[in-house]
């Protein structure tokens, strides 16, 4: 119940039903003057404030020191002691998710960044014009493929006459832009394209039962645009389809938590007084649960890095032990079978969520190739 003062009117200000007591039995609206003053404004936020965190705590401790105990108690009704489990996912993975993330961008930002020399990189251009020089004057090379390597010689020999006056801006050369060594592994007259629309006049100068798939065309194409946007640098590439992907894993657990849940309904299918939704909530439990322990071990983990903490290791270890414990406890304890029932269970379980997920990773990181 709040401080505020209570209104002598009994008709509520929110829907107008007439009202037997402090708040409103039709809306719930609590029936308190509407003019408030500044110290209520602060002592209403800190009310409310201290009473999410008393409830977060206290649930946060039966859920990882009593493992299927808050499924249980939501099961049988009883749900005010206890924050609710959905606001408790949404806190949770977004706060594990905000630590993930910044510690995935601090371990990667000098890995992003390029190494090589003034030096290093004026050796390579030379040598590439060299390789490509001798390959323009090879005979039996088409005139099609002597006009890419001229194209691609011009670039080159641009890169070269840049560094006489910058030597510093070494990323926006053309060497890191172009995909110099396509042409050189591409032996097949129907692979010479460098863009969307010399590919889409190949393709119409072919036979119809000669020309790509959906499939097909769609990775060439995509090869195109990443050629375009990152050049042969497949280091590149790579970090930033890794880090496309790494940032769908709230998605995957999203999706993946209602698909868990009909795995355990599949597997406790005898078990009529458990509905989908209760597999839910307890899915939901397991992974709020999840997120908090694998924020431990990465915290444990970067410790660890730190001089005079490598016994922290062993900590971590001791976690990981008790995830394992923790899981199938909480079937145990939720479930009420017998340990081997569980342990089959448990162990099922295991083995067709590692499926779940490792199909769902193949989906998201293929959309990650093709949406960077």
């Amino acid at each position: 119940m709040s401080h505020y003062t209570e209104r002598k009117q009994k008709d509520c200000l929110n829907c107008g039903a007439f009202i037997y007591g402090r708040f409103c039995h039709s809306c719930g609206q609590e029936n308190v003057e509407p003019r408030e003053t500044f110290w209520h404004l602060i002592t209403h936020f800190v009310y409310d404030v201290t009473h999410f965190d008393g409830k977060f705590f206290s649930t946060v401790k039966y859920l990882l020191l009593k493992p299927g105990f808050l499924s249980r108690e939501y099961a049988r009704g009883r749900r005010m002691s206890y924050l609710n489990p959905i606001k408790m996912y949404v806190f949770t993975s977004a706060f594990f998710f905000l630590f993930f993330f910044s510690v995935f961008k601090q371990g990667n930002e000098s890995s992003s960044k390029r190494n090589d020399t003034f030096a290093e990189v004026k050796s390579k251009i030379e040598a590439k014009r060299a390789e490509i020089d001798s390959a323009v004057k090879a005979e039996g090379v088409n005139v099609r493929r002597q006009l890419l390597y001229n194209k691609q010689l011009a670039y080159l020999n641009s890169d070269l006459e840049r560094l006489k006056g910058d030597t510093t801006h070494l990323q926006d050369l053309n060497y890191y832009k172009q995909d110099l060594l396509e042409f050189d592994l591409e032996d097949d007259e129907t692979h010479n394209y460098t863009t969307r629309v010399e590919y889409d006049s190949l393709q119409a100068s072919l036979p119809g039962n000669k020309r790509d798939g959906w499939i097909e065309r769609t990775f060439r194409l995509k090869k195109l645009d990443m050629s375009e946007k990152y050049g042969n640098d497949s280091k590149v590439v790579l970090e930033k389809v890794l880090d496309k992907f790494l940032h769908t894993f709230p998605q995957i657990l999203f999706v993946s938590l209602p698909i868990f849940a009909l795995l355990l309904m599949l597997l406790y299918v005898r078990r009529k007084q458990y509905y989908y939704v209760d597999h839910v909530i307890y899915s939901v439990h397991l992974y709020c649960a999840s997120f908090i322990f694998i924020f431990l071990q990465m915290l444990l983990s970067r410790l660890a890095e730190k001089q005079y903490f490598h016994w922290v290791g062993f900590a971590s270890f001791a976690v990981s032990i008790y995830i394992a414990w923790y899981n199938y406890k909480a079937l145990r304890n939720f479930y009420q079978q017998s340990r081997v029932k569980t342990i089959v269970k448990f162990i099922i379980l295991l083995f067709l969520s590692s499926v779940v997920i490792s199909f769902l990773f193949a989906i998201f990181f293929l959309f990650s190739v093709l949406t960077i």
